[in-house]
């Protein structure tokens, strides 16, 4: 007479409580995923961008003189890229001499610039290169 009975299933809210978590589990392991794919991707596309520059600065690395200015081109229809070349004052002092530095040293500044989805992005990479004059090269020849 005074047994009770213990149910033998859910009730309706215990299983409409039970989807809930499990949809809103499951909406945020798609968000970390897909997350993770951009990341990816904008980390290969900085590293080819990265490779492309360096690329570039070994190319300048090899020529004999350098030349105050800026350049620009394209490396393929994705990445395009921009140089400037500045010289680097060593003697840093307003006051004049006879004085010739043994070679002029040149700031290289090379950008690599892409799209990717709707943002445009950017890296740079920067070297210094020293540069004899050519009128030292001509007498030690």
């Amino acid at each position: 007479m005074g047994k009770s009975r213990t149910p033998d299933g859910f009730t309706l809210v215990e299983v409409v409580v039970a989807m809930a978590v499990l949809g809103i589990s499951l909406v945020l392991i798609i968000e970390l995923f897909s997350g993770g794919l951009r990341l990816g991707r904008a980390a290969e596309e900085y590293t080819v961008a990265g490779q492309l520059a360096r690329q570039k600065i070994e190319e300048i690395a090899l020529y004999k003189q350098m030349e105050e200015g800026a350049e620009e081109g394209e490396f393929d229809g994705v990445y395009r890229w921009q140089m400037e070349v500045k010289k680097v004052d060593l003697l840093g002092f307003a006051v004049e001499t006879d004085y010739q530095p043994p070679a002029a040293f040149y700031q290289i500044q090379v950008r690599v610039i892409w799209k990717s989805g709707n943002r445009e992005r950017t890296t740079r990479i920067e070297t210094f290169k020293a540069v004899k004059p050519e009128s030292d090269e001509k007498k030690n020849s």
